[in-house]
């Protein structure tokens, strides 16, 4: 079991170079070229001979899950992530409906380890996200809805756009989680503004939105910006105090394009990986230190160049109790998720 996934972690290393060159000038080509061999290894019924292996059945002390973005539309049957080595799929982010996004809106820094994106929150609409949930059947595999309004919407439309996803989606086998992605740095406002400010200021209004909604069972998440101030954490805070939020998610990525990992920035959209990781962390520890401060019951999961055991155990020494991961799985390969899983945390 372990020498055939070690092979097919092999084979990704040896095939990556070329991939990475055909796909320089659309690196999304890459991950719908990997999407695709998932879906044709599942359909072939040799997912588990060749994914499956030792480190799937070793409780690292974590929740381990893909991060946002990987599977936006829900493209991965969740038994694939599953031996890939993840505990819960994450899907999203979705909106309600149907936005087309950037074309070419991805940069791969493979010298660094850091991507920069700008999709602007693409993808084909909740309906038919929920249709493909449903179809994937009895997987047992819990699931966690990433979700935001679709793009241009405002006010009491954006509001109805948001309860759409939940009520399209939450009576979907397995979805016991949401997640709401109030930090895409690739969204304007009519006005042309950062939408991440206005999220804040709606922020009290989508939450009632979410209470209303939710089914009894089901957990709300909030997914922060690496670029949030000290005052922005105290304030997100203090309004999910008065609501269902049970975890933060630290954090997207970041319009801080540092040139020590974004060799040739293209000006726009959110940095990822290893040109992350340190705004990341610190938003970390500032939400560490205020939920401490409220006395709040609130658990963090991390997300953000997290590419190794001892960034890990770094995001679990400052609170976190769930970890995500997308960049670093695109340039270190599924290897990557079994190291993850083998280490021993303190």
């Amino acid at each position: 079991m372990d020498l055939v996934r070690k092979g097919f972690d092999l084979t990704y290393d040896l095939i990556k170079p070329s991939v990475f060159y055909f796909t320089q000038n659309d690196p999304k080509k890459a991950h719908e070229f990997f999407v695709s061999f998932c879906r044709h290894l599942y359909n072939s019924g040799l997912e588990k001979f060749v994914l499956d292996n030792n480190s799937n059945y070793k409780n690292p002390g974590f929740e381990l899950s893909n991060a946002a973005g990987f599977n936006k539309d829900g493209q991965f049957h969740p038994i694939i992530l599953k031996f890939l080595g993840f505990d819960r799929v994450v899907v999203g982010t979705v909106t309600g409906d149907f936005w087309q996004g950037n074309p070419k809106s991805i940069v791969r820094f493979p010298e660094t380890s850091s991507m920069v994106n700008w999709e602007g929150l693409h993808g084909t609409g909740v309906e038919v996200v929920a249709r493909q949930l449903e179809n994937y059947g009895d997987h047992g595999i819990p699931i966690t809805i990433n979700f935001m309004s679709t793009p241009g919407k405002e006010g009491d439309e954006l509001l109805r756009d948001q309860e759409k996803t939940i009520r399209v989606t939450r009576n979907v086998p397995y979805v016991d989680r949401y997640e709401l992605n109030i930090s895409c740095p690739n969204t304007k406002g009519k006005d042309g503004k950062d939408e991440r400010k206005r999220n804040l200021g709606m922020l009290d209004s989508m939450l009632c939105m979410a209470d209303e909604n939710l089914l009894p069972h089901q957990k709300l998440g909030l997914k922060v910006s690496p670029d949030s101030t000290e005052a922005d954490v105290k304030d997100t805070l203090e309004t999910a105090r008065n609501h269902r939020v049970n975890w933060i998610v630290t954090t997207n990525t970041t319009t801080n394009h540092n040139p020590l990992y974004i060799l040739n920035s293209p000006g726009k959209g959110g940095a990822s990986g290893n040109a992350v990781y340190e705004d990341s962390l610190r938003v970390q520890k500032l939400y560490q230190s205020w939920i401490k401060e409220l006395g709040l019951d609130l658990k963090l999961i991390a997300v953000g160049g997290i590419n190794s055991p001892e960034r890990v155990q770094e995001r679990l020494d400052y609170g976190a109790t769930g970890i995500q991961i997308y960049t670093s799985l695109v340039f270190k390969g599924p290897e990557l998720l079994r190291g993850l899983r083998s280490h021993s945390y303190n």
